[in-house]
């Protein structure tokens, strides 16, 4: 079983599609999935709605904290950042990299905000320690997802384009080009060989599903 080494550059192992029909997430049932790039478009877009949320509550906690007469102001950057969300759910051309940019700036505010939290959960918090450890999950999803808005499969997807895969680009005999189901990188698979034993070589989740698993 052959790897590309990760979402964001599949060109490696990419064969000729022109849509998102014709990519499966690994260990999946094909027919049951429709445009699966529609799919973690969707998830993306949850994602950038609830770090919108996030900053708005960490905001919240620190005006309310040092300058109360001041909450009011977050809804500046909230509202701001919800039109981000929504243009970018919407699939605007421009609200790509807006997306991108928001992601990356929720990463480093989660990243900031995790390390004090931690800090305060080692000194005996451990509500703190809680939201640190949630701050650091925020960190690692948030940074990930970066990755999928910058990746020529989505960009060309996300605008309407055909897939810009090499023709000449061939997989091995037996193989297709699928999805990780919790990271979505881009791999080559042979699912005929696919066992609950194969990991994602990128973030080590089981490439068959349990739900797969329970269907057989």
């Amino acid at each position: 079983m052959n790897y590309d080494a990760g979402f964001i550059n599949p060109l490696p192992v990419a064969k000729a599609v022109q849509s998102g029909d014709d990519i499966v997430f690994a260990g999946s049932v094909p027919e049951k999935f429709n445009d699966p790039l529609s799919r973690l478009h969707q998830q993306t877009s949850n994602l950038v709605l609830a770090t919108t949320l996030m900053i708005g509550l960490l905001l919240w906690g620190v005006l309310s904290t040092i300058a109360s007469s001041a909450i009011y102001l977050i809804s500046v950057p909230l509202f701001f950042l919800g039109w981000i969300w929504y243009a970018f759910k919407s699939r605007r051309s421009y609200a790509l990299v807006l997306a991108q940019l928001q992601l990356g700036f929720a990463s480093l505010i989660f990243a900031i905000f995790g390390v004090i939290y931690l800090l305060q959960g080692l000194a005996g918090s451990i509500w703190d320690l809680l939201l640190g450890g949630l701050m650091v999950y925020m960190t690692i999803s948030t940074f990930r997802r970066m990755s999928l808005l910058s990746n020529h499969l989505f960009v060309a997807w996300y605008r309407g384009e055909n897939l810009p895969f090499d023709a000449t680009s061939n997989l091995a005999a037996g193989e297709i080009l699928a999805m990780c189901p919790h990271c979505s990188s881009v791999l080559a698979i042979q699912p005929e060989l696919l066992s609950s034993k194969d990991k994602c070589p990128n973030c080590s989740g089981d490439l068959v599903t349990g739900s797969t698993l329970e269907e057989e």
